[in-house]
């Protein structure tokens, strides 16, 4: 299908934001909107994956725009982090549907912090209808403790080339031992009392993200990297809560793992399979 593939401007609060729209010649009435995750990025994507996955949706009749939100880019205003940019999620939902009157809803596409961001500030928006997250950002010094302990140390301790290192003294021990202790101290710390009465952006984001993750009526495609320690923290955040097993473990999520995939999906191979999945999903997404 021809696609017109169309650089736009739009405003947010007086600043200048930029995006590119990919809109088919009989476009859907479904469309992707996808958020570039923090970091030294842009709405490119971590290796071009944001252009890629648009092109490919697009000649299949989705409808995709990818945009910069303030501060990141070439955007102009002040970066406060995805943990802040509600108005600037609105202003392109805005612009998205006014470019794309064919438009009737939106699947939010994002990976990192960007899926966190998603999570944030998209259930409140009726007109957005799923979501597609890779390796959700959950960051806590206790979830992230734990991971280092079971998927480092633990490996690391088991492997020989570790203890002939070791014993060559070509490594510090007392450092080694000390960094394992340290980790281990924080992977047991538990946090006790109930939340802060604090109005909402004052309150952790993952405690965010737990409340419209459970608010969220749409369908959710998690798309989860075996290579990641930002997914496995994720992982470890759901295991040790009931809240966030209740509300990822319901009807209308699914969750796609790759075993060889890294954060950021950087081979082709991973990153023409998560596009793939992702076309499948949003192929069927009005089943049930």
């Amino acid at each position: 299908m021809n696609v017109n593939e169309v650089p736009i401007t739009f405003e947010c609060q007086g600043d200048a934001l930029i995006g590119v729209l990919h809109v088919p010649e009989s476009p859907a009435r479904r469309g992707v909107l996808a958020i570039v995750a923090g970091g030294p990025q842009y709405r490119a994507g971590c290796c071009r994956q944001l252009v890629q996955m648009a092109r490919t949706l697009a000649k299949e009749g989705t409808p995709v725009m990818r945009f910069d939100y303030r501060g990141m880019g070439d955007c102009g205003g002040q970066h406060k982090g995805f943990k802040h940019i509600s108005q600037d999620l609105q202003a392109a939902m805005d612009t998205f549907f006014q470019q794309v009157p064919e438009l009737n809803e939106i699947v939010l596409w994002g990976g990192c912090d960007a899926a966190s961001a998603s999570l944030i500030h998209g259930p409140n928006r009726p007109k957005i209808s799923g979501m597609i997250l890779g390796n959700p950002f959950v960051h806590d010094e206790t979830t992230y403790a734990k991971v280092v302990i079971r998927h480092y140390y633990w490996q690391r301790f088991r492997q020989k080339a570790f203890w002939k290192k070791l014993l060559a003294f070509k490594m510090n021990p007392f450092k080694a031992v000390a960094s394992a202790l340290s980790m281990l101290r924080k992977s047991r710390q538990v946090v006790r009392g109930k939340l802060p009465q604090s109005e909402v952006e004052d309150l952790p984001f993952p405690v965010r993200m737990l409340s419209g993750a459970r608010k969220f009526n749409g369908k959710i495609l998690l798309l989860m990297s075996g290579l990641s320690l930002v997914s496995k923290e994720f992982d470890e955040l759901v295991m040790s809560s009931p809240e966030w097993q209740m509300a990822i473990n319901r009807g209308g999520v699914k969750r796609v793992d790759f075993p060889d995939a890294d954060q950021a999906f950087s081979t082709v191979a991973a990153r023409d399979q998560q596009i793939a999945i992702a076309a499948k999903w949003l192929a069927v997404f009005d089943q049930k």
